[in-house]
């Protein structure tokens, strides 16, 4: 069974691509290796990679690679904003990023969630979200499935 978490962004990135490029080299500047494969093509406002903390001495992951994926665009995310949010109690109408990393398989990198939480509320002052917690998430630590 796969695990969602989300963070609703406001980032003033103009395309997927290049806020999944910012992303990755906050990652690639603050932590272990990475490995992985960037999907799509896409359009213009989505992009995505397939994603993991490398070993330290193979190009082999360390656990199950994650995706991870951008979309950008205030009218692009509008639905899953509301659907979060509907009374926006939270204050993330009017976001324009949404990062969404999802994990599935035995032996999820729990270190690379972390890493990429951290990233996005440094880069875009992210609210991370999951369907089983809410907006709750925020108040303690990334979740350990």
């Amino acid at each position: 069974m796969a695990y969602q978490l989300s963070f609703f962004c406001r980032s003033g990135e103009e395309r997927g691509d290049e806020a999944l490029d910012r992303l990755l080299d906050y990652l690639l500047e603050s932590g272990d290796r990475l490995v992985g494969e960037w999907l799509g093509p896409f359009v213009d406002s989505v992009a995505a990679f397939r994603l993991g903390t490398g070993s330290s001495d193979s190009d082999r992951p360390v656990a199950d690679l994650l995706t991870l994926e951008v979309h950008v665009g205030v009218a692009e995310i509008a639905e899953s904003v509301i659907t979060a949010s509907p009374d926006d109690e939270q204050g993330i109408w009017g976001c324009d990023l949404l990062a969404t990393v999802t994990l599935s398989g035995d032996n999820p990198d729990w270190a690379l969630v972390h890493r990429i939480w951290i990233a996005a509320v440094s880069l875009w002052r992210a609210v991370p979200w999951d369907e089983s917690s809410g907006f709750e998430i925020a108040a303690g630590e990334a979740p350990q499935h």
